[in-house]
């Protein structure tokens, strides 16, 4: 009878810390984003990409600055290439989902404008996606997308 009472209570105690483990959040996500950018553009052939500073944000992406804890934003300056990779941190969980819904409305805006007129463009970023991780946000559209996405998805501990 000892036994048997040891035994429920050990399970007791297993059940209750597998329950508690498996209930604990898991913790936040961490990327130094200026970081991540170096080594992405270590890999992009695009040789005509500029940087975004924050005055960009607002009226080229539609992100309010208050929203982001960090960014990086490299992006094609001739405008007859699709090359843009924005990476974002939102302030908060809240933020992100403002973030995330800017990048696929500029995900939108270019399928819209390649469309008709820059096939091959279109082509790739049909590949491409925005992506959304905790409070992080991407949207990485590149013909090197699959490295460039394996860089970004590495960084995010």
């Amino acid at each position: 009878m000892p036994m048997k009472r040891i035994l429920l209570f050990l399970l007791t105690i297993a059940a209750a810390l597998f329950l508690w483990t498996g209930c604990a959040k898991a913790p936040p996500k961490e990327a130094n984003l200026a970081k991540v950018m170096d080594s992405m553009k270590q890999k992009i052939t695009n040789t005509e990409m500029m940087d975004l500073s924050s005055k960009d944000l607002k009226p080229n992406l539609g992100v309010d600055a208050k929203d982001v804890k960090q960014f990086a934003a490299y992006v094609d300056s001739t405008g007859t290439k699709g090359d843009e990779i924005l990476l974002f941190e939102g302030t908060d969980d809240g933020a992100a989902d403002r973030i995330e819904e800017k990048l696929n409305d500029r995900y939108r805006q270019k399928e819209t404008e390649m469309k008709d007129y820059l096939p091959e463009e279109y082509a790739m970023l049909q590949k491409c996606k925005v992506e959304r991780d905790g409070n992080f946000a991407a949207m990485i559209v590149s013909p090197q997308y699959e490295e460039l996405e394996q860089i970004y998805h590495s960084a995010l501990k």
